[in-house]
């Protein structure tokens, strides 16, 4: 017995090992794969060592144990840090093994495989490979159905064939065989005597040749590539290095047609550049979220709050031959209809891209929420947490100090970084820039401050000069880019080409969001925005004198300067943190209560299917003697393996005798003897002999049904009302053979 059960448990072990190797796929490292195995060795063994004790396995605890020794594991694995002594769950290891779960959950909608694997990732495979090897392990060593436990392996594998197609390889595939193999070969391990397991292994490997080796030697097969790239082969490009061209070629011709009634005319923008190395402004990476689809609705603007002035605005928009992944749309687009689902979004930029698709001949209307802040609102926006806004703050270490002295030379006398932002506008707009394409093509580091110098330049040089003279003051800012608003061709109607390409600064501002200025003085751009004209050269003027006043109102209350800014930084951390777990997802709850709920209930759920296999018509007697003998395992009253089947029988008729009266005192007794006579014939009678011909008694179902229920009835009289309780929730005969 003990060496079937190891058998058995290292056939668990290496299925399920080989089954994390197919799942490699989805992930670009291995840092996943240890805890992973840690766990299905842990979960394992303990399940058979709990095995080896008679007295667990007759109660029918063997699951239970197994679970709370692989909880234990999986809160010693993934928030060791919350265990108290190092190995001592607490309230909070619960907490925050579940907030991990939700934050791999989100990260499941945010990239494409092959993905890092995550905090997140890790703490959601260790938890569903536990629980899975704890269900196969019961399969294989309690149930003795290793088929079920391979069918379940294969629909796990399903995972990275759905998520990652891709990136499956022939040894995905090897890995998976071989593990299902194993399992199906596990009774032919226990049993193989004089060759052993090699018989069953020869079979096993001919099997997994034949299956993966074969169609590797054959030759590829020539088939036509579909049209649309695959979802992780997206790639757009980088619109800001392009300027340069699509500015020189001053060509004429439409690049799109729209119309709009928005009295600001902004400029039409295709994404925002942020990551900025010294040498090359590009755009941020995003995870592809094959859900955020933009026909369905965008977000809200990021950071822009119930206070701030907007307005809702419509763009109907007529691309011709824009060969782009971006779609053309004012900042910030809250819905677009007329294109396909394929059309996606990055929420944290609003940028919308083509998921196989490009803008060309693409007729759509895109409704945008147009944030048009006051003076009064961006000149009350508080300095911003550096730690929430360490992408846009970025600056590369090499950068020319002429860039931050002269960002605090030209701002000195600022009240907040509103007045900042409107004096680099106006630094821009003096006589001393003027606007020219024969500057540099990049905006590196020693561009900006040749820039700075020789103040000669286009788009590209002063909205790089802007935003990284912003990033200095302290000021989140990036570059958006796009298209100037064209030229007027009818009421309400544009027409916009190539050489319209432009970029300009956005700038963030905490409650407002981020807010484009305009510091290029030429080209296409038009007119700076409103709420950028005016306050930045006359700090002491009218509109500063409000929030000067607020601010001062109650000094002793609202610390300032450097005491101010951890108590804000505080608590905008913690407002980002509540916010975060607002929006996190909640349906994981549901799910997570009802995975349990169900695992409490497999084992009565197997033991209501055996009952009605052995109570089903025909009755056969050996079967009705199985479902009495399992009765008595689950109310702890089985009998010895030496006791006959007729005599305990009767001792079981002579005990409910005592206990029943009226009809089913005189009839109950008699399906007793009946069934103790035909088990009787039917082990030991040789009906070879003709003298030995003896007809069963007829065991009918209605009586058997009559007879088991006084049983359970008895049972339940004689012990406690826990022991009975057990005896149906938890069968213990579920986990036992006889």
């Amino acid at each position: 017995m003990s060496s079937r059960l190891w058998i058995s448990t290292l056939a668990v072990i290496v299925s399920m090992s080989l089954l994390a190797v197919a799942m490699s796929s989805i992930f670009s490292d291995v840092q996943w794969l240890p805890p992973v195995l840690f766990t299905v060795v842990v979960v394992a063994l303990s399940g058979a060592l709990l095995r080896l004790s008679a007295r667990i396995q007759a109660s029918g605890l063997t699951v239970l144990l197994q679970l709370v020794i692989g909880i234990i594991t999986v809160l010693i694995l993934c928030v060791p840090e919350t265990l108290a002594f190092g190995i001592v769950p607490t309230p909070d290891s619960v907490l925050q093994m579940f907030s991990q779960l939700s934050s791999g959950i989100d990260d499941m909608y945010k990239v494409i495989p092959p993905a890092e694997s995550t905090r997140g990732f890790t703490t959601i495979l260790v938890v569903g490979f536990g629980l899975i090897t704890m269900l196969i392990d019961g399969l294989v060593q309690d149930l003795n159905v290793p088929k079920i436990a391979g069918v379940l392996l294969l629909l796990v594998y399903c995972i990275p064939v759905f998520l990652a197609p891709s990136e499956l390889r022939w040894w995905h595939f090897a890995a998976v065989g071989g593990a299902f193999i194993v399992l199906m070969l596990t009774p032919y391990f226990q049993q193989a005597e004089s060759l052993g397991p090699l018989p069953p292994l020869l079979a096993g490997g001919l099997a997994l040749l034949l299956g993966v080796g074969l169609p590797v030697l054959l030759p590829d097969v020539s088939v036509r590539p579909p049209r649309q790239p695959q979802q992780a082969d997206i790639t757009v490009v980088n619109p800001f290095l392009d300027l340069r061209s699509n500015l020189e070629e001053q060509s004429d011709d439409p690049v799109f047609a729209y119309s709009s009634t928005d009295p600001l005319q902004p400029p039409i923008r295709l994404t925002s550049v942020s990551e900025f190395d010294g040498q090359t402004w590009q755009p941020a990476e995003f995870d592809i979220d094959p859900f955020a689809i933009a026909v369905d609705g965008l977000p809200n603007p990021p950071g822009v709050s119930t206070d701030t002035t907007t307005t809702e605005q419509t763009m109907s928009v007529n691309v011709g031959g824009f060969d782009q992944a971006y779609l053309p749309a004012p900042y910030a687009p809250s819905q677009i209809d007329g294109v396909s689902r394929r059309w996606i979004y990055d929420s944290a930029t609003l940028t919308i891209v083509g998921n196989g698709e490009i803008a060309a001949e693409q007729e759509y209307t895109a409704t945008y929420t147009s944030v048009e802040p006051t003076a009064e609102e961006l000149s009350a926006a508080r300095p911003v947490s550096a730690g929430q806004f360490a992408d846009t703050l970025a600056l590369p270490e090499d950068m020319p100090a002429v860039v931050s002295d002269t960002a605090d030379e030209v701002t000195s006398g600022a009240q907040n970084p509103w007045e900042q932002a409107v004096m680099l506008q106006e630094y821009f707009h003096s006589d001393a820039f003027e606007y020219s394409l024969d500057a540099p093509e990049e905006a590196s580091s020693d561009a900006i401050a040749d820039f700075l110098d020789e103040k000669s330049g286009y788009c590209v040089q002063f909205s790089g000069a802007m935003t990284a003279m912003s990033r200095s003051l302290g000021i989140p800012a990036r570059i958006a880019v796009g298209f100037a608003p064209g030229e007027e061709t009818g009421e309400n109607a544009y027409e916009v080409a190539m050489s319209d390409a432009h970029a300009w600064p956005e700038l963030y501002f905490d409650g407002v969001g981020w807010v484009r200025f305009e510091p290029t003085p030429g080209g296409p751009a038009g007119a700076p925005p409103p709420w950028s004209q005016t306050g930045g050269a006359e700090p002491e003027g009218e509109p500063t004198e409000e929030p000067t006043e607020e601010a001062s109102a109650e000094p002793s209350e609202e610390p300032t300067g450097e005491d101010a800014a951890p108590e804000e930084e505080e608590d905008e951390d913690t407002t980002a943190a509540d916010t975060e777990a607002e929006s996190a997802p909640r349906w994981w709850i549901p799910v997570a209560v009802l995975a349990v709920l169900l695992l409490a209930a497999a084992p009565a759920l197997v033991r209501i299917v055996q009952r009605r296999k052995r109570m089903r018509e025909p009755i056969e007697p050996e079967a009705v003697w199985e479902e009495i003998f399992a009765l008595g395992i689950d109310y702890g009253q089985a009998p010895a393996a030496s006791v006959p089947a007729r005599q305990h029988l009767d001792e079981l008729r002579d005990a409910i005798t005592a206990e029943v009266s009226g009809t089913d005192a005189d009839y109950l007794p008699g399906v007793f003897d009946d069934l103790g006579e035909a088990i009787d014939q039917a082990r030991y009678l040789d009906r070879s002999r003709s003298d030995l011909q003896h007809a069963a008694p007829l065991v009918d179902k209605t009586g058997v049904d009559e007879a088991v229920e006084a049983l359970r009835k008895h049972y339940d009289g004689a012990g406690s009302r826990g022991a009975s309780l057990r005896a149906r929730l938890w069968p213990a005969s579920v986990f036992r053979r006889r």
